[in-house]
């Protein structure tokens, strides 16, 4: 059984918001549309739809923590370049790469990269500065936080009841087309990371926790279209999204042992025998697949 918190790639782009920042001042950055008119029934679904989504995707900390296991070693070269962090101007390219980042946080961290993680950290809390989410924490979170810097199973439970807090905040102001591009990223990344380590340590338990991600895809995608803005970002990733979803078409996986449940705030995939198979032109095909959008959000 691989059990997995229920916090995904957030959780590590929430710790950085509280971290050491990036200097300089923001450059202009152009707007990502708004949906402003959102029945109270749309809202609700797509609240229904992000909390599974929630409870689906693997947090990349659990991925890299997986990644190590295998006897993979760090390469930092596969992470996305800290200096690019200025070049994201618009709020829709921010919140991909907020995503990107925190994923990108997550594998440094794991492999007790200090100074990398604090890079890291560094670019998620400048972009998390620009979308305006910093100002969804308060104090009293942040003397929490602080004091559990040194525990990670309770700075992951705290980090977790946060995210609602973030996410809450960007509904309120009619942003949360903006949380879906940060999970859109952050799963994205994920993706990437695990699929380019397979390249050198390909094992068993990696090929089918890839596989499982043609779950929580399906779910991402739902979330996506939800959204029927006329906006040329969001439009491009759904397109990548569906891309990827067209390649995990004729992966197996076995519903009934993937199946995640909730148990004391931890999502766990059921099962003890394999839940899903992956072959090697699968494998190839997402791995090309996942670096080529990959790469489109991070350049």
């Amino acid at each position: 059984m691989i059990a997995m918190r229920m916090n995904p790639w957030l959780v590590s782009m929430a710790v950085a918001t509280f971290l050491t920042a990036c200097g300089g001042d923001p450059p202009a950055q152009d707007a990502l549309n708004i949906d402003q008119a959102q029945d109270s029934t749309a809202k609700a679904d797509r609240m229904a739809q992000t909390k599974k989504i929630f409870f689906n995707i693997p947090s990349p900390m659990e991925t890299a923590a997986l990644l190590k296991k295998t006897g993979a070693q760090y390469n930092g070269k596969i992470l996305n370049d800290v200096n690019k962090v200025d070049s994201y101007t618009a709020a829709s390219q921010q919140a991909l790469n907020l995503g990107v980042y925190g994923a990108d946080l997550s594998y440094a961290s794991v492999f007790n990269h200090t100074q990398e993680s604090m890079f890291y950290t560094s670019c998620s809390r400048k972009l998390a500065d620009r979308l305006g989410v910093i100002s969804a924490f308060n104090d009293s979170t942040l003397e929490l936080m602080q004091s559990k810097m040194n525990d990670r199973d309770a700075l992951l439970d705290i980090i977790s009841e946060t995210y609602w807090n973030v996410d809450a905040y960007l509904k309120e102001n009619g942003r949360d087309n903006i949380s879906a591009l940060m999970i859109a990223g952050g799963w994205v990344e994920g993706l990437y990371i695990a699929t380019q380590v397979s390249t050198t340590n390909d094992s068993p338990e990696l090929r089918q926790r890839i596989a499982e991600q043609k779950l929580s895809l399906s779910d991402l995608n739902g979330l996506l279209d939800s959204y029927e803005l006329d906006d040329a970002r969001l439009n491009g990733v759904k397109e990548d999204l569906h891309a990827l979803q067209a390649l995990f078409a004729e992966v197996q996986v076995a519903s009934g042992d993937a199946t995640m449940t909730e148990e004391n705030g931890v999502a766990v995939i059921g099962g003890t025998s394999p839940s899903a198979t992956l072959t090697d032109a699968q494998l190839a095909s997402i791995r090309e697949k996942a670096a080529t959008i990959r790469n489109s959000y991070i350049n």
